[in-house]
């Protein structure tokens, strides 16, 4: 029932929060949902959740975050976008706000983090099942 409780929560705040920090939590409550009917399997569940959930860490850490302008003696103005962890972004050719290129480059790493951690998580939850199963059956040798 918990499990259920959570799922519903982090999308409800998802959806009241979509326009300010509400998305990486709807997007979480709904891998959940999506993940239910493997939730009692941690070999499926933890590899595939872990990395889903690093994909929107490590997006909301690298990716443009906010952006400012400055301008010099009332000229024309410059525009630099920053992530949370301060990573500088070039701005689009408008000057607008980050460009393209930036947002993708934020989403692959991203991926990119989110495909090791799954890989990893995945690995030691087989390295331990294998422990677990090769100390069985030395116990039933014995």
């Amino acid at each position: 029932m918990g499990y259920w409780i959570a799922s519903f929560a982090l999308i409800a705040f998802g959806i009241v929060g979509a326009m300010s920090i509400g998305l990486p939590f709807l997007l979480i409550g709904l891998a959940m949902l999506v993940l239910s009917p493997i939730r009692h399997r941690p070999l499926a569940f933890w590899p595939i959740f872990l990395g889903f959930a690093s994909f929107n860490l490590a997006s909301l850490l690298i990716e443009p975050f906010y952006c400012s302008a400055t301008s010099v003696g009332g000229g024309s103005s410059q525009t630099t976008c920053s992530s949370l962890t301060g990573i500088p972004w070039p701005a689009d050719a408008a000057g607008a706000g980050a460009s393209a290129t930036a947002v993708a480059v934020g989403l692959g790493i991203a991926v990119f983090i989110g495909v090791m951690v799954f890989v990893v998580s995945l690995a030691l939850l087989y390295i331990e099942r294998e422990k677990r199963h090769g100390s069985d059956a030395g116990a039933a040798n014995a």
